[in-house]
C-alpha cells in the first residue's frame, strides 16, 4: 500500500513540475500574468489527490482485511492513524496494531513529499529571475 501510493505521488508530482515547468517557459494560458495562482492551484489539486486517495486506500485495506464493518469507522480511523493524530477513539485488534502504525508511517512520508513538492513549486516564479 504504501509503495504504490508513495509511487503514485511521486509520479503526479512530477507531472505537475513539468506542466508547470512548461507552462513558465512558454507563457499559455496567461502563466505570465499569474505564475503563483497557477503554481499553488496546481499544487493544491495534486496535494489533495494524493492525500485523499491514500487516506481512500488506507481505509478500503481495513475493510476488505474485515477490520471495519462499515466504511465510516475505516475511512475515520485511516484519517486519524495517517494525520498521527491517533486518538484512540477507535482502536485495531492486538494483532493488527503494527498496521496503523504503518498509516502513520505512511501520513509521515507524505507529509515530508508535500513539503519538498511545495519547497519546488515555490522556487518556480523565481527560476526566470536567475542568470
Amino acid at each position: 500500500m504504501m509503495i504504490v501510493s508513495l509511487a503514485v505521488a511521486i509520479v503526479l508530482f512530477g507531472v505537475a513540475m513539468r506542466l508547470l515547468r512548461w507552462l513558465d517557459e512558454s507563457q499559455a494560458f496567461w502563466y505570465s500574468h499569474m505564475p503563483l495562482a497557477f503554481d499553488l492551484g496546481m499544487a493544491t489539486a495534486c496535494i489533495l489527490v494524493v492525500l485523499t486517495s491514500a487516506v481512500w486506500g488506507w481505509a478500503l485495506l481495513y475493510m476488505e482485511l474485515g477490520l471495519f464493518d462499515t466504511l465510516e469507522p475505516a475511512l475515520y480511523f485511516s484519517i486519524v492513524s495517517f494525520t498521527t493524530v491517533g486518538y484512540g477513539d477507535v482502536v485495531l485488534e492486538p494483532g493488527w496494531r503494527l498496521l496503523a502504525g504503518m498509516t502513520a508511517t505512511h501520513g509521515l512520508l507524505n507529509f515530508g513529499l508535500f513539503t519538498a513538492f511545495l519547497v519546488e513549486i515555490f522556487r518556480l516564479p523565481t527560476r526566470s529571475m536567475r542568470p
